[in-house]
């Protein structure tokens, strides 16, 4: 597992001894013209850290005299709409947040026409070759530590178990959430095989188990009926939850039926999830520090802009259908009990 060393490195505080880019021609464009570097975001609006991400990168531009385009999107068509017209302002730069990982391969067609460089900001963008990089957490390595996690925790290489668990997974649009929930379920599908886990509802799948956009109330119906159906006479031990938002609302609705905060998992380090962690509710959640993520995406974007090469550490992973995007890829945190602050 390639990233066993740095996520085992800081379930040991927990447990103990448990148990190549491609260049950027110059263009012509509006901004160039009046002199002006202008950058235009498009990031969704579904969760908290989206809006955490945009502010923080709007404040690293300008810090650095980028005039900053940002518009938030509740849902696709609003996004597709919305890039569309910003690309004919012909900004020096634009960084999409996609809400759907395949909806921009035709909208992106004018950003090819006009020479405009494109960062894939998280999410990947698939379908298309107008993509010049990819600046995002290392997905993988947040699959495979939540699940490596939930392993040291439960003592399951020592045959520890059997424990009640249920799954949720994030939005299906997103090619992120699919990556996540593989790498989890790579470490945790052996063990319901062997039956140290027990998933009572039967809901093992990416499609029964994914939660509609990321949007954490979509989740509240279903475990509410997993809740009524499975467990009026059972402990639910472990969730899986795909964020902190998500989360949230998982444990409210454990609460409501009467039982105690399993362990439960979280992504991206929200606020509120660190308050929760503090209190014994969320057992632990993945940080996706913000400030981390925009700083190197800045230091991207002025890289394009100057026509110079920027930094990419993964040249290999990211194939999106039609080419193989530059990636930058920032090393996750596991956050629990021992090192929230």
């Amino acid at each position: 597992m390639r990233y066993f060393k740095f996520f085992f490195a800081a379930m040991i505080l927990f447990f103990g001894t448990v148990s190549g880019g491609c260049d950027i021609l110059p263009f012509d464009s509006s901004s160039s013209e009046t002199g002006e570097r202008v950058v235009a975001i498009c990031f969704p609006n579904t969760t908290p850290s989206w809006q955490r991400n945009g502010d923080s990168l709007q404040k690293l531009l300008e810090e650095e005299n980028f005039k900053v385009n940002i518009q938030f999107a509740g849902n696709i068509d609003e996004q597709k709409k919305q890039v569309a017209e910003v690309l004919e302002t012909h900004p020096n730069c634009i960084v999409i947040g996609a809400i759907d990982s395949d909806a921009f391969a035709e909208t992106l067609e004018k950003a090819k026409e006009y020479q405009i460089p494109v960062i894939a900001f998280d999410r990947i963008i698939k379908g298309t070759d107008a993509v010049s990089y990819y600046a995002s957490f290392d997905n993988d390595a947040i699959g495979e530590g939540m699940g490596l996690y939930i392993e040291a925790a439960l003592d399951l290489k020592n045959g520890k178990g059997p424990y009640n668990i249920e799954l949720f997974a994030g939005g299906p649009t997103d090619n992120n959430a699919h990556i996540f929930f593989k790498q989890t379920m790579a470490i945790l599908e052996p063990y319901m095989k062997t039956g140290q886990l027990v998933v009572r509802s039967g809901q093992k799948t990416f499609d029964e188990v994914a939660v509609a956009d990321w949007n954490a109330e979509n989740a509240r119906p279903r475990i509410r009926e997993i809740m009524t159906k499975y467990y009026a006479d059972q402990p639910l031990q472990v969730v899986l939850s795909p964020n902190d938002n998500i989360a949230g609302v998982l444990l409210d609705e454990i609460k409501k039926a009467g039982k105690p905060a399993p362990l439960i998992s979280g992504l991206d380090g929200d606020p509120e999830a660190f308050e929760r962690i503090k209190a014994g509710q969320q057992t632990f959640t993945i940080g996706k520090d913000p400030d981390v993520l925009t700083a190197k995406c800045v230091r991207m974007i002025k890289a394009v802009v100057e026509g110079t090469q920027p930094d990419i550490n993964d040249v290999t992973t990211y194939d999106n259908g039609v080419i193989i995007v530059p990636a930058y890829l920032c090393t996750p945190q596991i956050i629990d009990k021992t090192n929230v602050k």
